[in-house]
């Protein structure tokens, strides 16, 4: 049921009912950086087409365990991806703080860390004790980050 619920919470984003505040195209998208970082999408971008497709894929495996190897390490491999975005929006104009948003990044980014652990595991339980971090991670930012 939980990971009902955090796909509903993603698929709201995804179809643009709600909006992260100030997701246009970062400032600094196009310019490279000290250190030869270049963001090029935004946040909003981000979580369409990587946070959202990676989080929803860990969200139904909380809920529904793989049956086998390979969906296992499918599992693992889109909780490794997640676990990147989170260090995503923590780089450039993407951080909109260096306070809660960072945090909410490195919340992710562990949660994420967490669920790619226990698959690598096989362990449905761990998986769904991350899927649960993940998602509370996710209503807290957006609850705090985003306006209707």
């Amino acid at each position: 049921m939980r990971w009902a619920i955090g796909v509903a919470l993603v698929v709201l984003v995804g179809a643009g009912v709600v909006r992260v505040n100030a997701q246009e195209a970062p400032e600094t998208a196009g310019s490279t950086a000290a250190g030869g970082v270049k963001p090029v999408a935004s946040v909003l971008e981000v979580m369409k087409t990587m946070t959202i497709p990676f989080s929803n894929a860990v969200f139904e495996a909380g809920g529904e365990p793989p049956t086998d190897d390979k969906g296992w390490e499918t599992v693992r491999g889109q909780a490794i991806a997640l676990a990147e975005t989170g260090n995503l929006l923590m780089l450039g104009s993407r951080a909109k703080d260096h306070a809660a948003w960072m945090k909410f990044s490195r919340a992710l980014v562990d949660a994420a860390d967490a669920a790619a652990k226990a698959a690598a595991a096989k362990n449905a339980d761990q998986l769904s004790s991350a899927s649960d971090a993940l998602y509370e991670t996710c209503a807290g930012c957006h609850k705090a980050y985003m306006v209707k």
